[in-house]
């Protein structure tokens, strides 16, 4: 089992169980012997840091005008559950319909979850030329 959707379904949040502080200890018989460690029993710790260049970046697109006959999708990334953003989304939609003429929304949830890239959605959404996208709010 995914131990996010594990940490999910036990009400726990996975930044809690990322901020745990992590021990080290000895390494047991054989381990320390077959890598770098050293006389001494110390290790050699390599550093995941990224080396290189930055990704290459995108300009960002002009800001809406008014959100007037625009197709606006709200993206549920299910944190906190696959149902936690719907009561936000609704009432974001009732407003939106409120006060702009016009404007259509469509609430999709990720099939990835909050950690991964729904294809299917971004397909549609492009295919759909969205004049906004909404990602991401927790419930």
């Amino acid at each position: 089992m995914d131990r996010r959707k594990m940490l999910a379904l036990l009400g726990i949040s996975p930044a809690l169980a990322a901020s745990a502080p992590a021990y080290a200890g000895t390494a047991p018989r054989g381990i320390a012997e077959e890598s770098s460690a050293g006389s001494d029993g110390s290790i050699t710790v390599m550093n995941p840091a990224i080396a290189g260049k930055l990704a290459t970046r995108a300009p960002l697109v002009p800001p809406l005008t008014d959100l007037d006959n625009k197709l606006i999708y709200m993206i549920n990334l299910s944190w906190e559950g696959p149902d936690a953003a719907n009561y936000f989304y609704g009432a974001m939609t009732e407003w939106l319909q409120k006060h702009y003429s016009g404007v259509k929304t469509v609430v999709k949830v990720t099939a990835e979850g909050m950690f991964g890239s729904d294809a299917a959605i971004l397909k549609e959404i492009t295919a759909n030329h969205a004049d906004a996208v909404i990602v991401g709010v927790a419930g």
